[in-house]
């Protein structure tokens, strides 16, 4: 995901660079096993999910992902999206980072197993 994100390299290695100089909100996201989220779309931000753990599954759009952990994934602003952890047998982990003005009322839920649609 080059587009959406830098590898610098150095004598002692490499670090990837997410965001510089730029209005963004960072979260490390937990999911427990047997849950998933809303399905959701938000209007005032893009956001770039890097998972830190495998065994997730990722819609986006009509695309189901199941990504590796330290797989890096785009969601444009506007697209569906929805991170389930439902066949893990522990915590899911994903650091995100939204890039743009971050606002619950900009959330808008499609489904949600909570009722919070």
């Amino acid at each position: 995901m080059a587009e959406h994100s830098k590898l610098i390299t150095r004598p002692w290695g490499r670090y990837r660079e997410y965001a510089r100089n730029q209005q963004c909100t960072v979260w490390m996201v937990e999911m427990n096993a047997g849950e998933s989220g809303s399905l959701q779309s938000h209007e005032h931000f893009d956001e770039l999910w890097v998972m830190s753990t495998d065994g997730g599954v990722v819609q986006v759009g009509n695309r189901v992902l199941h990504p590796r952990a330290f797989e890096e994934i785009f969601i444009p602003r506007g697209t569906k999206h929805r991170l389930s952890n439902e066949h893990g047998s522990g915590p899911l982990r994903m650091f995100e980072v939204a890039y743009g003005e971050v606002r619950d009322e900009d959330k808008v839920r499609y489904e949600d197993r909570y009722g919070r649609t």
